[in-house]
This record gives structure tokens, sequence and C-alpha cells, in this order.
């Protein structure tokens, strides 16, 4: 588990279905993905995931998700993953959501990505964390860039928009380790975390 002083992230859990099965198929939620529709999952196909994920005994897999969890309460409040981590290369892809509504906004999103990107770096010996968003989600650009991350470029039409039902440009970012070791140094203490929110 990756320990923070308001969170808890985890590993996914028999049961975890029921909450990745509201999420992913709530088109509200989804939408910033572009998934206006959900991802139209049935939850025995995401529970079999869970189980396949469950059952991986590699200590390093190509990728992983993990829940979001209230430290004092244990409510489950969202999900972060890592993928397509390239060993040789030194890198690996970084997604993250907040599902509950009611957690938004209240900087669990830097948090738990303060975290889980000291993990990444760590646990997975990268030098690069990669990661894009669509060009319009504003937020989270604006997130990603607290904590680090350079806009690399864009990427033109690369994903299907369904709320417009055309394709739309992505932007493509990342953060190097020599840069979050630099910034880490400055925010070490929780405190500036904080103002970081």
């Amino acid at each position: 588990m990756i320990n923070s002083k308001n969170l808890i992230i985890r590993q996914l859990e028999l049961g975890d279905e029921e909450y990745l099965y509201k999420w992913w198929n709530d088109g509200d939620m989804m939408e910033h993905a572009t998934h206006v529709f959900g991802t139209l999952q049935s939850k025995e196909s995401i529970k079999k995931s869970i189980l396949k994920d469950i059952e991986d005994t590699t200590m390093f897999p190509n990728s992983k998700r993990f829940i979001i969890c209230k430290k004092d309460t244990l409510v489950t409040i969202g999900e972060i993953n890592y993928s397509n981590w390239d060993s040789r290369n030194q890198k690996a892809e970084l997604g993250i959501k907040i599902c509950n509504i009611e957690e938004q906004g209240k900087g669990n999103g830097v948090d738990a990505l303060y975290h889980f990107i000291d993990f990444m770096f760590k646990f997975l010996n990268i030098n690069k964390i990669e990661l894009t968003t669509m060009s319009d989600n504003k937020r989270a650009q604006q997130l990603y860039r607290k904590l680090g991350f350079k806009e690399i470029g864009i990427i033109r039409e690369a994903y299907f928009d369904s709320r417009y039902g055309k394709f739309a440009d992505v932007m493509y970012m990342d953060l190097l380790k020599k840069d979050w070791d630099n910034l880490k140094s400055d925010i070490l203490k929780f405190e500036r975390i904080e103002e970081l929110i």
C-alpha cells in the first residue's frame, strides 16, 4: 500500500468491480476521457480483469491499477494506474481519476499523484513518466503542471471524441526523474503539498 497523510492507495481486490462498473459506465464521469456513454463494460468482464490482476504473480507487471481510499474512513474515491512500463527505455504512462464527486476539488488528486509519482520512480526504476490529456482538459493540465509535468506537444486528431463525434487533439506531457527530484526536494514538507492544492 501507498500511504499519504489523508489517503491510502491500495491494490485491486474482489468487490472493486462494483465501484469500477459504476464509474466506468457513468457517461458524465467518463466524458473528459471522451466516453460520453461510459465504457460499456459489464460488471462480469471487469471482475474477470480484476481476478487476472490479482492472480498475476509478476513482481513488475507491464501495467497495474490501484484504488484510492480516504485514510480515515476507507471510503473508495477513485483509481490510479501505470501502464506501458518500458524497462529498457525506463518509462511508463500514468492515469488518475477521482470518481467520487464529493471528493473532487479537495486536493485528493494532488495528494494521490504526489505519492504515486514517487512510488513509480522508486518502484519501477524509471527515468520518465508520460501522460496524455484531451487538449481541452485544462483542469487536469493545471494539476499535472503543479507536479512538474511539462507539455511536450499536441498529438493531432489522436482520439475519436464521442462528445462531438469527431477526432480531437491530445496534449502529451512528461516528467523526468531529475525534474521530480528537484521539485520533490522543494516540496519535501507535506505542508508544501497542501499549498499546491
